[in-house]
């Protein structure tokens, strides 16, 4: 008999726990940069946004494109347009945020996600915030790279590159790759260096326009040491935003290594 009462009472804690989440869940929502513009545009209902981001479209998702309206990022328009929530990444928008938080307006602000692990919360967060009720699939990762593993370097603009301990190591190892960078975090690559060892492949992710900020990839002697090896250019600025279409890259990035390197 207790048995059956305890059970009775879990189911009624979880029932009411759950009419809560739905209850309490947003319905005018405000975006303060990209990387919030694209996780709403995967996962809340047309309704529940009432302004992305000014940047939306100039990085705008085709797939996900429903002509989501835009704020001018003042605080003006943003109070005229009465948020019941305001979202936004750890390093944008810190001025107006504070002021926003001062006037009473809720402001949920998301940690940039630096592991596979912290983009599943990431990705949690959004959707307990807009009461989805989406079931995020359980996390699935390969324990280890193989140590004679292609070396590929992850290069951006101004001779920037990524290093160990970060959220795109992590995905490079998931994809079977090894990263060319020994180095934590990120940090310039000598280009003396690079054409001395070169690295398997290159994947570019800087614009592709003729700025300084290119200066590296362009050159005469990275280009020679490279002649024979791949260099992928990516012109998709999601590599500068982790989301659902992470998995979609670690997917990616394995095939081209069986591409390239399975003989």
């Amino acid at each position: 008999m207790l048995i059956r009462v305890l059970k009775y009472l879990v189911f009624i804690l979880s029932l009411l726990a759950t009419t809560q989440l739905f209850a309490n869940n947003y319905q005018r929502i405000i975006s303060l940069d990209i990387c919030s513009d694209w996780i709403l545009a995967r996962y809340a209902k047309r309704t529940q946004v009432i302004a992305m981001s000014p940047l939306l479209y100039q990085y705008p998702i085709k797939a996900e494109h429903q002509d989501w309206p835009t704020h001018d990022g003042s605080l003006e328009k943003i109070l005229q347009l009465k948020p019941d929530l305001v979202i936004t990444g750890e390093f944008n928008a810190s001025v107006l945020r504070a002021r926003l938080k001062e006037l009473g307006v809720h402001v949920e602000t998301t940690a940039l996600p630096r592991s596979l692990n912290a983009l599943q919360q990431y990705i949690q967060q959004f959707i307990n915030l807009l009461g989805t009720g989406v079931v995020l699939p359980i996390l699935k990762k390969k324990p280890f790279v193989e140590k004679d593993a292609p070396r590929l370097l992850l290069l951006n603009a101004n001779a920037n590159a990524t290093g160990t301990g970060t959220l795109e190591d992590e995905i490079l190892q998931q994809a079977g790759w090894r990263n060319y960078v020994k180095q934590s975090g990120y940090g310039k690559v000598d280009l003396e260096q690079l054409v001395q060892d070169p690295p398997d492949a290159i994947l570019w992710s800087a614009p592709a326009s003729p700025a300084m900020a290119n200066a590296l990839f362009e050159h005469p002697a990275l280009k020679k040491a490279m002649l024979n090896k791949p260099v992928l250019v990516l012109d998709d600025g999601r590599w500068q935003c982790a989301g659902p279409w992470t998995w979609q890259q670690i997917e990616t990035l394995t095939n081209l290594r069986v591409k390239w390197f399975t003989k």
